[in-house]
C-alpha cells in the first residue's frame, strides 16, 4: 500500500483521475526494471546501503521519467517493492545488551578508555570490548551495538517482480490511495459477477456495508461507507477499504463509484470493469479458513467445544434478500440440527449506529419470514456502547475480540 505522500490523482471537471503507468511505456518499464534490479542486487546486504543508492537513483531515474512527478514515482514504486521484501536482524544476540555493557564497563572507569594502554596501564577500548566478548560470547561487540537500528537489517528475501507487473501493482495502488480519503463506495454487480467472492472480501475486511439486489435478478448494489463517513479520516477503516479493491478486480462485469474528500474538494472517482485497465495482484480465497480472526475463532472454538447441543457450523451458503426493504444480508454461517432446524450468523465487522439500527430491523423482518437469523458485534469495532445496548435487546449477540461457542449457543435457546 502507498502512503498518502505517494499518491497523485488529477480533478476533471469534478471527477477524479488517479494517475498511472502504462505497462507499454518503454521508459516506465526501463525504471520499474532497474528498481527491481536494485533491490534483488542487494540480498544479504544492510538496509542502509539500499537506501542510499535509491535515493541516488530517484536523482537519476525521477527527471526522466517525469520532470514534475518523478522523485514522487520513484519513491512509490520503490513502496511497492517493500512490500514483496523480507528483513532479518544481523545477529541473534541483543545489541541492547551489549551496547548497555559496554556503557557500563567504560562508565565506571577514571577515564575514557584510550586506544593504548599508555603509561599508567589503564584498560583500553579493547580490554572493555573483550570482557564483553567475554560475557556474551559475542565476538565482536563494537560491530553489533547498533545492530537493532532499522539500517542495519539485512535484506533476507526479496520477491522479485516483473517490470510490467511493478507496474500493474502500481495502477491499483494509486487507486487505492484515493480510497483512504472516500466518504462512500458503491458498486454494482452484474449478474455475470462472482457476488459471493465479492462478499468473500467484505466479510475479510469487517466493512460497514449495504447489499440490496437490483431488480429481475440482474445483480447486487453493494454500498460501502468509506472511513470519512462515521470515522473522521480512521487510517485502520482505510486501509481496509482499500484492500476490498483488488478482490473486486478478480470478478466481472461491476461499476464502482465513490464520493471522495481531494485536497479539501468534492470529488466523484468512477470505475467499471471493462474500462479500468486495472488487474489484481491477489490470488483469490484460499478456502473456508481464509477468514478473519473472529470467524476462524469460532470454528476453532465450536470444533473443540465439548457440547454443541446438537448443532453443526457450518460456512454460509447464500444471500437472504429482503425485497420490501430493499436489501440483503449474507450470512457467514449456517447452524443446522437435526436436518431441519436452521439458524443463519452474520458477524459484522466496523458498525455505525444506522447500520446497526438497519441490522435488527433486518433481524425482525427475517423472523416474520420465517427465517431465523443471529448478527453478532464486537464492541470494540463500532461507533457507540449505547447503540450496542439498544441492539442487545433486539436481538444482537455482543463480544470482545472473539465470538465465543458459548455466546452464540445461548442465543439459539
Amino acid at each position: 500500500m502507498l502512503r498518502g505522500e505517494h499518491v497523485m490523482a488529477r480533478l476533471n471537471r469534478g471527477r477524479l483521475v488517479p494517475h498511472r503507468l502504462s505497462p507499454d511505456d518503454r521508459r516506465a518499464a526501463e525504471v520499474a526494471a532497474e528498481l527491481c534490479g536494485l533491490y534483488a542486487a542487494h540480498v544479504g546486504s544492510p538496509r542502509s546501503g539500499l537506501e542510499a543508492d535509491l535515493a541516488a537513483r530517484e536523482e537519476e531515474l525521477g527527471p526522466g521519467l517525469d520532470p514534475r512527478r518523478g522523485f514522487r514515482i520513484v519513491r512509490a514504486l520503490s513502496k511497492l517493492l517493500e512490500e514483496r521484501a523480507s528483513w532479518v536482524s544481523p545477529t541473534e544476540a541483543d545489541p541492547y545488551t551489549i551496547r548497555t555493557r559496554i556503557f557500563e564497563l567504560a562508565s565506571a572507569l577514571p577515564e575514557p578508555p584510550a586506544a593504548e594502554p599508555g603509561l599508567l596501564e589503564l584498560p583500553t577500548r579493547q580490554d572493555v570490548l573483550s570482557q564483553v566478548s567475554a560475557e556474551t560470547g559475542v565476538e565482536a561487540p563494537a560491530d553489533l551495538m547498533y545492530a537493532d537500528r532499522q539500517g542495519a537489517q539485512l535484506l533476507q528475501e526479496f520477491d522479485r517482480p516483473s517490470p510490467e507487473e511493478l507496474l500493474r501493482r502500481y495502477n491499483v495502488a494509486q487507486v487505492q490511495g484515493v480510497l483512504y480519503a472516500a466518504r462512500e463506495l458503491a458498486v454494482e454487480l452484474g449478474a455475470g459477477a462472482d457476488a459471493r467472492l465479492v462478499f468473500h472480501y467484505v466479510k475479510l475486511l469487517g466493512l460497514i456495508h449495504e447489499l440490496e439486489p437490483l431488480e429481475d435478478g440482474a445483480g447486487y448494489r453493494l454500498r460501502l461507507d468509506g472511513p470519512l463517513s462515521i470515522f473522521g479520516g480512521t487510517r485502520k477503516y482505510g486501509l481496509r477499504l482499500a484492500k476490498f479493491l483488488p478482490g473486486l478486480l478478480l470478478t466481472s462485469p461491476w461499476r464502482l463509484s465513490a464520493e471522495v474528500e481531494w485536497r479539501g474538494r468534492d470529488a466523484v472517482l468512477e470505475l467499471d470493469s471493462e474500462s479500468s485497465g486495472l488487474e489484481s495482484h491477489y490470488l483469490g480465497p484460499k478456502g473456508e479458513r481464509d477468514a478473519d480472526d473472529v470467524r476462524a475463532a469460532l470454528v476453532r472454538a465450536w470444533e473443540r467445544a465439548k457440547d454443541t447441543e446438537g448443532w453443526e457450523l457450518e460456512p454460509g451458503g447464500g444471500v437472504l434478500s429482503f425485497p420490501r426493504r430493499k436489501a440483503a444480508l449474507v450470512p457467514d454461517f449456517t447452524l443446522r440440527r437435526a436436518g431441519e432446524e436452521v439458524v443463519y450468523l452474520e458477524i459484522l465487522g466496523f458498525w455505525s449506529e444506522r447500520n446497526l439500527v438497519e441490522r435488527v430491523a433486518l433481524l425482525r423482518e427475517a423472523g416474520e419470514r420465517g427465517h431465523r437469523v443471529l448478527v453478532a458485534a464486537s464492541e470494540r469495532l463500532g461507533a457507540s456502547r449505547e447503540a450496542l445496548d439498544e441492539a442487545v435487546e433486539g436481538g444482537v449477540i455482543p463480544f470482545k475480540d472473539r465470538l465465543t461457542a458459548k455466546a452464540v449457543l445461548a442465543a439459539l435457546r
